[in-house]
Parts: structure tokens; C-alpha cells; sequence
């Protein structure tokens, strides 16, 4: 986190009820303040979460205040109570709602005689576009609140969009402005805090103060300003994190932290403690913290993790004169693990057909084919592949619009085959407290069902809710019919190459294809999952102990799963994982072919059936290869091997035959036809949307 300092004073005077007071400011980046929002910068209308009131907008041509609106909680603006506010759609916000005049969209140097007084300034926004909106919403519970004032999709300078957001924050009365999310442009604003017409407090590149944060809509690349109320203190440091893993390996380990110099005064000396419940450890670490700086620490003194062990351990950090002793603590929990297993990432991706962008996402799933540890699913929202359950919760954990990847639900952005990478790259090397092992997959003919077991090795004894999870993956699916077409935005190039790469669905290019696109020109639709086990994206109830899951090896079975969920049983795989229920991480994965009776094409005297379209919905093609000419018989089965069709056709003659069979009359669900030559039988399953 990078912070500075700076303290501007312009005159003393009073004005109203609001007495002259003193306010100084530090900047912080990666998260949101206090991380209690965590929605994505969406627009209202446009991927927005719920939760939102809209209070401007859209599509504000002429600058405007807003109705005036309740702080819900109480809040002090330069020393003195205030209960309402009014917000502009050219960013500022006052406490002053008598205020008539509204600051237009170029801002000016604060104090300026355009702001009313009594105001917090991220001036020259502009709300004038059809995403642009402004709308609060209040995080956090009674004591700790946030009011946010979201400037959503807002022009900014050059910049062509451009999210802020101003919050309120209920115990400290902290005010920050928050850069969310951003194009490219070069950003114009002032941003600060005016009391009056003479006293102001804002960053000094106002009027130009330009936009830090990427176009993420996430918070991890979000920068903000906190403004305090108050005189800075000249020593102060804050213990912002414990930098100890979940899972370490057995022997020394690194006990570190990261710290942040909130003093006027450079910091010298960090005084570190840290108890693992044997008795305490204390060192002076001599360092060197410019004012509001930040610097990452490593005791000298190391634990002595021993396998299998848990450690829970309170850290404490302070410097000489610490101002503030309350924000010095933080006890974190960690295990020492017997081995570190292998990791295995999961790649998740958010798509559908009516999605002209999705391609970027299928091709970065596929770029990922050649990283060997790469397990990737695709969760079809709106078209024919879509399991309801998978697409109705993957939101929770891969947030925002379409397309979007995600790694083990705990890091996504944009699916673009870099990207993906990045995120594969940065979890592979994470530790994990378990593996997935002995994983086997097998389809009996007789029942139709396919049984999933797995087990799981854990390396230590581990505290919380754990479960197995099954997704049945299928690549090459296609099927009939205009909702099966890829809607393709770049088509003709105009939105750049988007290629798989070379050996992966003929290394076709979207970029020089039609749009929509047939998904037999590209190979059909990989990595689909098609069966999300118990209707659970958190995986099977009781399937680990609850609670903890102790040391050693735990396996599961699942539920038979329908042979009938795939077209190709060929083309299918299983993969299970270890889910966290609480928190929705996947621990660790394995994926397996199915194996068993998963041919049920028979080849006997040289014949050769295939079925097309498949699924199907009217007419189906059945095509055969005979040796010699015959006499033949269609037949169509359903799963419990009750002949729904048939049909005789007579002295065909050796090579390729057609037979057309009519689907329309069979109910939806898998059935098989089977060709009857001379004694023999070829069979192949069939799918009936």
C-alpha cells in the first residue's frame, strides 16, 4: 500500500455552525477503505449489484444537485454534526443543502468560489452519459458503517469513463475519495474538502489531479484518499497485516508483517512481539519509514513449526511515541503440514452464446491447455449448456458481466489468455493443506449412470467447513438450432485477433469469422460443465467432517450422476475438488476421464454409426458404414431399454447408408439407436432436447 501525507491550511474563519478546523490526508491503494464494499464499479443497469438507490441519473446533460438525502448513522464534518447531504452530478458533494448553485464540470484550484462551503470535492465528473449514474448505498453493521456515494461510468477529462465514489464513515468520521475504475485518458479533477470560499484541504494537483486506478472493477487496483479530522501526530504506526500463511511448511518460519507510518515523523524503529502461547518474543528492528510510508518487516526470531502442529499467534508492533496504541495487535492461525501437496488450479469461466465477447473467454480458457495443471470449466449462463445451479452462484464468486474468469474463487478479472495466466500463475504456487487422489470415474451400460469417487489426503489438522465437489466437464459439444450459435463482436477484426492457438480448435480466428458463428466451424464448445454435483457450487453436505477435517486420508462417492447430462462420454471428464463452504475457495482438484462401458459405438463386420445432429430436436441423420449389402433394422430404446421406435430397411446396398429417424414424437431425455445387421449390433446414445 503506497501513502503519503499532506496537510493543506488556507485561512481561519468561521461559518455557521462549521468553526475552522484542521484536516490532513494519507492515500492508500489495493483495496477499498476498510474493505467493507466489495461490489464490482458497475453502472446501474449494467451489472450494478443489488442494494444500490439510485439518487442521479442517467443521462444528466445539465449539471444538477440531487435531492437532499439522510447520512443513516451519525457523523461529524469538521467538528460538528451534520445529518444530511446533497450531491452533484459533477462530484461534489455538501453538507450545505441550502446550496443553489451547482459547480459545473470544469473544476478549479480549491478553495473556489463555485463550491459551497461545507464540501467534498471530486470535482469534474460529469454524469452527462447514458451509464453515467450517481447512487448510494451503506456497508458494514451499527457502530463501523460507510455511506458510499458511487459516480458510476462518469466522464473525466479525456478519460471516456471514469468511477469515484465519496464515503462517509460512522465512529472515526473519516471522509474518503475513492479512484475506482478508469479507461484511458488523462483524468482533470479537484479533489478535497472545502470548509469555506478561503479554507481548503485537497490534493495540490487539483485541477488536474489524474485517475490512478486501472479499468478492473474490482478493488484490487483502487486508490483513495482518507481525510481526517484533526492534527497529524508526529509518531505513529499501524500494524496493517500479519503475513503468515494459512499452511507453512515444518521447520522455521518467518514470522512478518507490514506496517505503515502515519506520523509526520520518519520512523527509526519498529519494536516487534509476537506469542505463539509458549512465552513471548521481542525484537527491535532498526529501519527506515518516511512519513506515511509503508514497510514490510520479518522478525528476526523465527517459529519452530512442527508438522501436524497449529499455531495460533498474536503479533504486536509499535514504534517510540506511538500515538495510537489500538491499531498495533492482529492474531492470525496457521498449520504445520506433514508435506505440501501438489496444487492444482481451477480455472473457472463465465459465458454464453448470446455473448458477442465470450469468445476472448473460450480462447483464454484454451490458451491455458498448455499449462499442465490447468483445470478449466466453462458455466454457460442463457443457452442450451446452462446447469441453472452452477450459473445462478458463480456470480457470488466470479462477480460482474460476461465474460469473466476466475482461479479457485479466489482471485478473477478479465478471461484474456494473459490474464488467465497471471491468475493461474500467481494461486499454482500457493500452499494447501490437502490433495485430490485415487479419482475414478466409471459408466455402466446397465444403469446409465456414472459413479464418482475420490479421496483426499489432509497434511494436518484443519478447522472449518470443508466439502468434495463433482463437475462433469464435456469439450466438442454442439447442437442444433440458433441459440447453439456464438454471437461473435469480433467479427471482420474490427475488435482485433481472437484465435485459439495453434492444435486447439483448428487454431480458428473469430477476428476473420462470421458473426454468429456455427459452433461446428471452431470445433464445438469446450470445457462445458454439464452436471454441478447436489445442486451445490459448495459441493456435497457432510462429505468431509464437519468442523475439522483431521489429519489423514477421507474419501467419497457421489451420487450416480446420468450418463444423459453429456452428448459423448468420450469427450467428458470428471472433476472433483476440496471446497472451503465458508468461504467458497477450492482447495485443490484432480480431473479423470470416464472410463468404463463409455464407447457404446460397436464396429463389428466393419459398420460405423453416427448420429446428427446430436442433441437433437425433429429429424436426427443416422449414418452407417455396411461391408457388403444387407438387410437392416433401426430401433430406438430409451434408457430402460423399452423399443420406442423402429423402423425396417430393406436390401441396402455396402459403403455409406442414411436413414432419417423423427425425433419429434420422443419425449426429452437420452435414448439408443441401434442398427441390426446379419446378427450384429451397433449402438450409439442420442440426446433429445
Amino acid at each position: 500500500m503506497n501513502l503519503r501525507s499532506i496537510s493543506l491550511a488556507i485561512g481561519i474563519m468561521l461559518f455557521g455552525q462549521f468553526a475552522f478546523g484542521q484536516y490532513y490526508y494519507l492515500t492508500g491503494s489495493g483495496d477499498t477503505p476498510g474493505g467493507l464494499n466489495q461490489d464490482p464499479a458497475y453502472p446501474t443497469g449494467g451489472g450494478q449489484v443489488g442494494g444500490w438507490s439510485s439518487v442521479l441519473g442517467p443521462s444528466v446533460g445539465t449539471p444538477t444537485w440531487s435531492a437532499d438525502q439522510t447520512i443513516p448513522f451519525a457523523f461529524n464534518f469538521n467538528g460538528s454534526p451534520v445529518t444530511t447531504y446533497k450531491v452533484s452530478s459533477t462530484g461534489v458533494l455538501t453538507f450545505s443543502t441550502s446550496a443553489v448553485a451547482v459547480p459545473g464540470a470544469t473544476p478549479a484550484a480549491l478553495p473556489s468560489a463555485s463550491i459551497p462551503d461545507n464540501s467534498i470535492c471530486a470535482w469534474g465528473l460529469e454524469a452527462s452519459g447514458s451509464n453515467d449514474n450517481v447512487s448510494t448505498k451503506t456497508f458494514g453493521s451499527a457502530g463501523s458503517q460507510q455511506e458510499w456515494i458511487h459516480f458510476s461510468s462518469c466522464s473525466n477529462g479525456s478519460i471516456g469513463w471514469s468511477y469515484w465514489s465519496i464515503v462517509l464513515e460512522e465512529g472515526t468520521n473519516n471522509i474518503y475519495i475513492v479512484d475506482q475504475r478508469n479507461t484511458t485518458g488523462t483524468g482533470a479533477l479537484s479533489v478535497g474538502i472545502q470548509i469555506d470560499a478561503t479554507t481548503a484541504f485537497s490534493d495540490p494537483a487539483s485541477p488536474a489531479v489524474d485517475a490512478t486506478a486501472g479499468s478492473d472493477f474490482n478493488s484490487v487496483d483502487d486508490f483513495y484518499y482518507t481525510f481526517i479530522y484533526g492534527t497529524q501526530p508526529l509518531n505513529e504506526v499501524k500494524l496493517v497485516s500479519f503475513d503468515l500463511l494459512s499452511y507453512v511448511a515444518t521447520g522455521g518460519t518467518d514470522i512478518s508483517g507490514t506496517v505503515q507510518n502515519l506520523g509526520a515523523d520518519p520512523i527509526t524503529s519498529l519494536s516487534v512481539t509476537w506469542n505463539d502461547g509458549t512465552g513471548a518474543n521481542q525484537d527491535n528492528i532498526p529501519v527506515s519509514i518516511p512519513t506515511n510510508g509503508t514497510y514490510t518487516f520479518t522478525s528476526p526470531t523465527q517459529l519452530a513449526a512442527v508438522a501436524g502442529q497449529s499455531y495460533s499467534i498474536d503479533l504486536n508492533v509499535t514504534c517510540a511515541g506511538d500515538a495510537d496504541l489500538t491499531n498495533n495487535d492482529a492474531t492470525t492461525s496457521t498449520v504445520a503440514l506433514t508435506q505440501l501437496p501438489t496444487k492444482y488450479v481451477v480455472g473457472e469461466e463465465k459465458t454464453g452464446t448470446w455473448c458477442g465477447w465470450c469468445p476472448r473467454g473460450a480462447v483464454g480458457l484454451a490458451n491455458m491447455e498448455s499449462v499442465s495443471d490447468f483445470i478449466g470449466i466453462a458455466i454457460h449462463n442463457g443457452d442450451p449448456m446452462t446447469v441453472s445451479a452452477y450459473d445462478n452462484s458463480i456470480g457470488t464468486y466470479i462477480p460482474g458481466g460476461y465474460p469473466r474468469g476466475g482461479v479457485d474463487r479466489v482471485a478473477d478479472g478479465n478471461p484474456a489468455a494473459a490474464n488467465f495466466l497471471a491468475m493461474h500463475n500467481a494461486r499454482v504456487s500457493d500452499i494447501v493443506p490437502c490433495d485430490v487422489k485415487n479419482l475414478s470415474a466409471v459408466y455402466t451400460g446397465s444403469t446409465g449412470n456414472i459413479v464418482v469417487s475420490a479421496e483426499s489426503e489432509w497434511y494436518g489438522t484443519v478447522s472449518g467447513d470443508y466439502r468434495f465437489s463433482c463437475v462433469i466437464v464435456e469439450d466438442d459439444v454442439v447442437g442444433t438450432g440458433s441459440d447453439w450459435n456464438q454471437v461473435n463482436y469480433y467479427s471482420a477484426g474490427s475488435n482485433g485477433v481472437m484465435a485459439f492457438p495453434a492444435g486447439v480448435n483448428f487454431a480458428f480466428d473469430f477476428s476473420t469469422a462470421g458473426d454468429p458463428v456455427d459452433p461446428l466451424e471452431f470445433g464445438g464448445y469446450d470445457h462445458v460443465a454439464r452436471y454441478l454435483s447436489s445442486n451445490d457450487i459448495l459441493g456435497d453436505a457432510g462429505s468431509l467432517p464437519a468442523g475439522a477435517v483431521p489429519l489423514g486420508v477421507h474419501s467419497h462417492t457421489f451420487a450416480p450422476i446420468p450418463a444423459s447430462v453429456t452428448n459423448d462420454l468420450e469427450k467428458s471428464h470428471a472433476v472433483v475438488m476440496v471446497v472451503n463452504s465458508t468461504t467458497g475457495e477450492i482447495l485443490n482438484a484432480y480431473k479423470t476421464s470416464i472410463t468404463g462401458d463409455v464407447s457404446v459405438t460397436e464396429l463389428d463386420n466393419n459398420m460405423e454409426l453416427k448420429l446428427f445432429p446430436n442433441p437433437a430436436t425433429d429429424v436426427v441423420n443416422v449414418s452407417f458404414q455396411l461391408q457388403d449389402a444387407a438387410d437392416a433394422i433401426v430401433t430406438v430404446t430409451d434408457a430402460l431399454g423399452n423399443t420406442v421406435m423402429e423402423s425396417g430397411v430393406a436390401s441396402l446396398d455396402g459403403g455409406e447408408n442414411h436413414v432419417k429417424i423423427n425425433a419429434t414424437s420422443l419425449p426429452s431425455g437420452f435414448y439408443f439407436v441401434n442398427l441390426h445387421v446379419a446378427g450384429t449390433v451397433a449402438t450409439q446414445r442420442l440426446v433429445v432436447q
